[in-house]
């Protein structure tokens, strides 16, 4: 079992060793908001081949009709797409509020939260037909819990416990390095009880029976909240108001067609990600798309990772502020502030 200090510790040398490897593969082109010989505005978009993230895919098919011309880069984890974002890798992205946090954190200013993305999509598998736990079984030590650590589920799974009365140094806990497909592998061998946010792995281990959610164990009813993914951009792209207005109406747009026809976030998840209908269509079943993002959330998220030694800065929770902007949002959607999460 490792402490908060060594997971702190291990958090900052993944960063710095995923800073320099996208520092060192990133192309030297940026997009930036250039113009194409076409006359589309070229523009970098991080994306991952996982549910929440099918308002950046269909972003590309729906580009020129906003004068854009969008390039999707992948990336493993969000946590990766911020190192993209604050390095100018990319231009726009989706990041988790932990991710937003630790920015402000790092005392870089270049990553600008814009929009809410998803919601409910943190989320914790056991094995099939194991029973119902409690929190209090996790933290007793006889569960085997597999991580990924130091990711916005560990964080909230951390959050969870630390409402029940326990701590994550009581938990048995298996770092588990490698894909979601090697984390849920763990539950079919026996060499795990419980794992975390592995989705759309947990849709297929249910579909082939191995794998259960773990409802009983909801890291989403933490105090930091359901808010899973944001819409984020490089700050930079804020001096060019045109770039990020187009690019805010086609992810707005984006966002409206998922929610409204029936079967397409199902159908458009199930073509990027190469999974079967029935296993796309379980793992929407607990996941929202939503514009509106809190800033009440956001800053639990700050004071729970400063309060737990997490972050190195004890007053994140004021300075994360600098972290996100709903102007734009309000511009294009004709909501209030108010109305979209802000609560200052």
């Amino acid at each position: 079992m490792k402490s908060v200090k060594s997971v702190r510790l291990l958090l900052v040398v993944a960063g710095l060793l995923a800073a320099a490897c996208l520092s060192a593969c990133s192309s030297s082109g940026q997009g930036g908001g250039s113009t194409t010989k076409d006359g589309l505005i070229s523009i970098k978009l991080g994306w991952q081949k996982i549910p929440t993230v099918a308002p950046n895919y269909l972003m590309v098919e729906e580009g020129e009709k906003y004068g854009l011309d969008i390039e999707l880069v992948e990336f493993n984890r969000y946590s990766d797409m911020r190192v993209a974002l604050e390095n100018g890798s990319i231009d726009f992205g989706t990041v988790g509020p932990g991710d937003v946090a630790l920015s402000a954190d790092s005392r870089k200013s270049q990553l600008v939260a814009l929009a809410g993305q998803a919601t409910g999509a943190d989320l914790l598998a056991k094995r099939a037909g194991s029973g119902p736990l409690s929190w209090k079984d996790l933290a007793s030590g006889s569960v085997r819990f597999g991580s990924f650590g130091a990711g916005i589920a560990w964080v909230k799974t951390l959050a969870t416990l630390d409402q029940h009365g326990y701590d994550i140094g009581e938990v048995n806990e298996i770092k588990i390095a490698g894909t979601i497909q090697d984390v849920i592998q763990t539950l079919k061998s026996g060499g795990t009880d419980v794992v975390m946010n592995v989705d759309p792995a947990i849709a297929q281990g249910v579909e082939d029976g191995y794998a259960e959610y773990a409802d009983e164990l909801d890291i989403n009813s933490s105090p930091l909240g359901a808010q899973n993914s944001l819409f984020v951009a490089n700050r930079e792209l804020l001096d060019k108001p045109d770039v990020i207005s187009r690019v805010l109406k086609n992810y707005v747009a984006q966002i409206e067609r998922l929610n409204t026809e029936p079967g397409l976030w199902a159908s458009v998840y199930q073509r990027y990600s190469g999974i079967e209908l029935p296993v796309a269509q379980e793992s929407l079943k607990r996941i929202r798309l939503d514009l509106h993002f809190s800033q009440q959330e956001l800053v639990a998220f700050a004071d729970f990772l400063a309060r737990k030694g997490i972050a190195q800065n004890a007053q994140l929770a004021a300075t994360v502020g600098d972290q996100y902007d709903f102007g734009p949002l309000a511009d294009v959607t004709g909501k209030s502030p108010e109305e979209l999460g802000r609560s200052e």
